[in-house]
């Protein structure tokens, strides 16, 4: 299967997508909380397409984050009012290799996930999933038993 890039937009009720040069990563809004799924990368191409829908990154509360890569947890600065929650498999460290780190004990605002986990933000439910087998670090979220990010 091909994956085809979407350009920033709104794509249906509360989902936004977002393009982020080769990649892009998901908002869920209700217009009083403001979710993102991964963060992009180059902050100055994330907030251009942040402007495109009306969201500023300080608006954001929570990012999940898919994957500990730099071109899922590029822009996590961004976001600086945000709660970062990842696998609890991994660490946020920057490295050579585009990863980041961030000790979940030392800063409150980062926290680790584990397989079935459920998060309450301002009363949207969102569970962690991991599938066996799938890379080290890999988490996905079904929020309200409805949508599935990956």
């Amino acid at each position: 299967m091909l994956f085809k890039l979407s350009k920033t937009q709104q794509i249906t009720g509360n989902i936004y997508v977002v393009r982020s040069l080769i990649s892009n990563f998901f908002i869920y809004s209700d217009f009083r909380t403001t979710i993102c799924f991964d963060t992009g990368f180059i902050p100055s191409v994330v907030n251009w397409e942040l402007k495109k829908i009306n969201i500023e990154p300080k608006s954001v509360s929570h990012v999940f984050l898919t994957y500990p890569s730099f071109y899922h947890a590029g822009c996590i600065k961004l976001f600086k009012n945000a709660d970062i929650y990842f696998s609890a498999e991994t660490s946020l460290k920057k490295s050579g290799k585009g990863m980041f780190s961030c000790k979940s004990d030392e800063n409150e605002k980062y926290k680790k996930l584990k397989d079935g986990d459920v998060v309450d933000v301002d009363g949207i439910r969102i569970k962690s999933i991991v599938f066996p087998k799938h890379k080290l670090g890999s988490i996905s979220y079904m929020v309200n038993d409805d949508i599935l990010f990956i």
